[in-house]
């Protein structure tokens, strides 16, 4: 945008100075703007006060224009690109894709409600697995009519409701009432008494189970934990120091992959690290058994003579021909006289 120096200089001159009574109400920001069109503000976003902001009537105009479809029109996407086109076109079969799974979520959220509850019911009264499977097996035999398989599964809760209630008497007990031991009273009061206790005692050894097994799982899960630091720290101290040898041997990028394979083979004698300076002793010993291999695999060098020959070339290794008449030549003068 071109401003007119001269323009702008005479708008601001001719601006009349606070408090001089001009018969003109124009401001500095006016005669400016009269210098530069292009900086005047939308009418649109300057409210009634001069401030700036959306106006009443263009935010109803917004308002007033109708939300766009969720789906592109076939006209829309013809005017893209062919790159768009195929990504709008993977985005609408990953939408596909998402709907009808949030349908499928939404089909089997009630009966998923239901079997939460019925897991929070079993829990909050300490009912297993088992005893749950026999109870609905029960009510199945009821429910088809199967009243022999009924009886003869529920006969002995019954019988155990029974001896509780004081209705009738353990075997155990009948016998001293029989013989006169205890009276009928005291035999039902001691067989009430003696239940309690071992479903006391059964309780305390259910519920011990529990205890011991919640502590089993929370010390693996911290071991797990202290495991997974361990070998977070050991990693980071293993590449700190092969960082550091690789900076100091320049051989160590042919190296490496047999270094790493002979940690291993440490490893395999001395156990798995134990600490990070235990990681740096493996990964050392590792580093020392390969520099041994290297140096029994190179091959010897010859010491050469400083002395030229009388073909100007010094004795030693003869350099490799790069064509067969360099292999001619180096051939011919390597001829003995």
């Amino acid at each position: 945008m071109a401003v007119d120096d001269k323009a702008l200089a005479t708008s601001i001159e001719n601006v009349p100075s606070p408090g001089a009574d001009t018969g003109v109400a124009e401001s500095l920001l006016d005669g400016i703007q009269s210098a530069v069109p292009e900086l005047r503000q939308d009418d649109d976003d300057t409210d009634a006060d001069g401030s700036r902001g959306a106006s009443p009537a263009k935010v109803a105009r917004d308002r007033s224009e109708p939300e766009l479809p969720e789906e592109a029109t076939p006209e829309e996407i013809a005017r893209l690109s062919k790159t768009a086109q195929r990504r709008i076109k993977k985005l609408h079969a990953q939408r596909q894709k998402l709907a009808g799974e949030v349908q499928r979520l939404k089909s089997i959220e009630p009966s998923a409600h239901a079997a939460q509850q019925v897991t929070e019911y079993l829990r909050k009264h300490d009912i297993g697995q088992d005893d749950f499977l026999f109870g609905l097996e029960l009510m199945a035999s009821m429910r088809q009519g199967n009243f022999r398989k009924f009886y003869e599964g529920v006969m002995p809760y019954v019988k155990l409701c029974e001896e509780y209630l004081g209705i009738s008497l353990p075997p155990d007990l009948q016998n001293e009432v029989n013989q006169g031991q205890m009276t009928t009273q005291a035999a039902a009061k001691y067989s009430r008494e003696r239940m309690d206790k071992a479903m006391a005692q059964n309780n305390a050894i259910r519920q011990q189970a529990a205890l011991n097994q919640h502590q089993q799982s929370s010390s693996a899960q911290l071991e797990q934990s202290r495991r997974e630091v361990l070998a977070t720290q050991v990693a980071s101290t293993v590449n700190n120091w092969e960082a550091q040898i690789a900076r100091t041997d320049p051989d160590y990028a042919a190296k490496q992959a047999a270094v790493k394979n002979m940690m291993w083979a440490v490893m395999r004698e001395t156990g798995t690290p134990q600490s990070p300076e235990h990681g740096i002793q493996i990964a050392q010993e590792a580093y020392r058994r390969v520099n041994e291999q290297y140096r029994a695999w190179a091959p010897q060098r010859r010491p050469t003579s400083r002395v030229p020959s009388s073909t100007g070339r010094t004795a030693g290794v003869a350099p490799e021909p790069s064509s067969l008449l360099e292999a001619v030549k180096f051939a011919r003068e390597g001829a003995p006289r």
